[in-house]
């Protein structure tokens, strides 16, 4: 399955979410690409959009595993078998390195569209593709710890293996699941980078409805 762009993308999703007869969701986006999809799924549902802030912490030598996912809050979840693949001293400093990233786009991003709170919400957590699974998991597991009401991970496309595990903590609308998945982009016609200042944008017009 090949989509044109991003906002085709989300519009296939909306329709795929419809069903499941949502209430008032908050639809968070993975910044950046997962922004654009999340504004028009956030509209198509009657819901509202905002963005999580949530990062995986890397294994040594392997950044893209995850030991575990650092929240906008400071809360760190570690999977049971962090410290056998990593040191205290190690585990701290990423954590500490993964804050500061999330300190950095909170500057940016909160400044214009405040946090959007998620106990007992209903909750669609949104990304334009999902490669090896890691930062959609950190994501998960942070909302998770906010206490939604019901957690939805949406994306158009995702490899099999991927789906398998964030359908262990969640449920999953992916639109295709290639066995044979290349990249998240290989799947658009067009797939340009989402710059810092679409994403504002997009957050600016969420702030004043």
């Amino acid at each position: 399955m090949f989509f044109a762009d991003r906002e085709e993308a989300a519009r296939q999703l909306a329709a795929a979410l419809k069903p499941l007869a949502l209430e008032r969701p908050v639809v968070l986006g993975v910044p950046r690409g997962g922004v654009v999809l999340a504004d028009v799924i956030a509209r198509e549902l009657g819901g509202t959009m905002d963005i999580v802030l949530a990062r995986k912490i890397g294994a040594p030598g392997n950044p893209e595993y995850a030991l575990g996912a650092v929240g906008e809050s400071g809360e760190v979840y570690l999977q049971p078998y962090a410290t056998r693949l990593a040191d205290e001293s190690y585990l701290k400093a990423e954590t500490g390195r993964q804050m500061q990233v999330i300190r950095e786009r909170r500057r940016r991003y909160r400044t214009v569209r405040p946090k959007e709170p998620l106990a007992g919400r209903d909750v669609v957590l949104v990304d334009d593709g999902i490669a090896t699974g890691s930062t959609m998991e950190a994501a998960v597991t942070a909302v998770l710890a906010e206490k939604p009401r019901r957690l939805v991970v949406a994306v158009p496309v995702a490899p099999p293996e991927a789906v398998a595990r964030l359908a262990q903590k969640a449920e999953v609308v992916v639109l295709s699941a290639p066995a044979d998945f290349v990249a998240v982009g290989a799947y658009y016609r067009s797939f340009p980078q989402v710059s810092d200042e679409e994403v504002i944008e997009i957050l600016k017009r969420w702030a004043v409805e």
